[in-house]
């Protein structure tokens, strides 16, 4: 009894498991591994931004609070966090055209030129 059971539902999983495997392949998010590249690649993109944003507070607190070493370091950090956004906006450009190569580049640069503008931000006069 319990074997006929079983074997009463075979039909009933064959069908269901045959639907999820048609949905599963006709949505081409799951058979290509672009979109998981793609979402990594945004939380690197998002992670660049952040960074910039950060890099810009840590500044304006020396800048206005000034603490910043010089007036020429202050203008060199200011340039610095322009040059920063400005790769920004071309990693999202790079991003959104698919070039994960050059996205990855620029945010590589991205996140040395924030290190640096936040380590010189937070020297003090001497």
């Amino acid at each position: 009894m319990i074997q006929k059971k079983v074997f009463a539902n075979k039909p009933c999983l064959l069908i269901y498991f045959s639907l999820l495997t048609g949905i599963f392949m006709s949505n081409p998010h799951f058979v290509s591994g672009q979109d998981l590249q793609k979402e990594q690649n945004f939380g690197r993109t998002t992670q660049a931004r952040l960074a910039v944003e950060k890099a810009w507070d840590v500044y304006h607190d020396g800048a206005l609070g000034g603490t910043l070493q010089s007036p020429k370091v202050q203008t060199m950090l200011e340039t610095d966090l322009h040059e920063s956004r400005a790769l920004l906006a071309e990693a999202y450009d790079a991003e959104d055209g698919g070039d994960i190569t050059k996205t990855v580049k620029l945010i590589k640069n991205i996140m040395q030129i924030t290190h640096r503008v936040i380590s010189e931000s937070q020297v003090e006069k001497k």
